[in-house]
């Protein structure tokens, strides 16, 4: 059998090559990239906080939510450089305790943290109530507790109710649910990547 010689041009291939030169270039700096992928991370995060709906300790006590995570949306930040993307999340937030237990202790020369156990003082502190409102007693038991009750007022409380406990240190247990899961975070930095990557595509000359 006679060979039949075939002869194939493939055309397009340098200004293809050239493209995929030019992405290749834009690549190499990836700050950009990471501001992408930060912003989207940041307002992923952000949306979580303001849909948040958890508000367990309110309910129990029959108290309105303070919306304490919602309003820390605002303080959650993006930051980037060409190294990394990084949401940041101040420490005030509390949100740490997503990633570990947090142990809370007294600060500015206080003896003790107050510990809500009431639909009136859920979400304030002591200093929010005109001087007076409470009394310290300690109950006995097993292991005494400080607390601070309402004073006599007429009635409107019942005699001996807890309106603050009185703790030296607060753990808080891990709470993966306080943020998206990682997973969340991996599939926004996915579509940001694409949507990246397709627009230096586009737009490469």
């Amino acid at each position: 059998m006679n060979p039949t010689a075939l002869e194939i041009e493939v055309r397009g291939i340098d200004d293809s090559d050239f493209r995929l030169q030019a992405v290749r270039r834009a690549l190499a700096n990836r700050e950009p990239l990471h501001a992408k992928m930060a912003t989207k991370a940041t307002q992923l995060t952000r949306d979580y906080l303001i849909s948040d709906t958890d508000h367990k300790t309110a309910q129990r006590l029959g108290a309105t939510p303070t919306g304490f995570r919602a309003k820390n949306a605002r303080a959650v930040q993006a930051d980037w450089d060409n190294d990394a993307a990084i949401v940041r999340i101040p420490r005030s937030t509390g949100l740490g305790r997503a990633f570990s237990d947090i142990t809370i202790e007294p600060k500015s020369g206080r003896k003790y943290l107050t510990i809500p156990d009431h639909a009136e003082t859920y979400g304030r502190s002591v200093r929010d109530f005109p001087e007076g409102t409470f009394e310290f007693a300690i109950f006995a038991g097993t292991r005494p507790s400080p607390v601070l009750i309402f004073a006599e007022d007429g009635g409107r409380h019942l005699k001996g109710q807890v309106g603050y406990w009185l703790r030296k240190t607060v753990t808080q247990k891990q709470d993966r649910t306080l943020l998206p899961f990682e997973e969340d975070y991996r599939e926004i930095s996915r579509q940001a990547i694409v949507a990246y990557i397709a627009n230096l595509v586009y737009y490469a000359p």
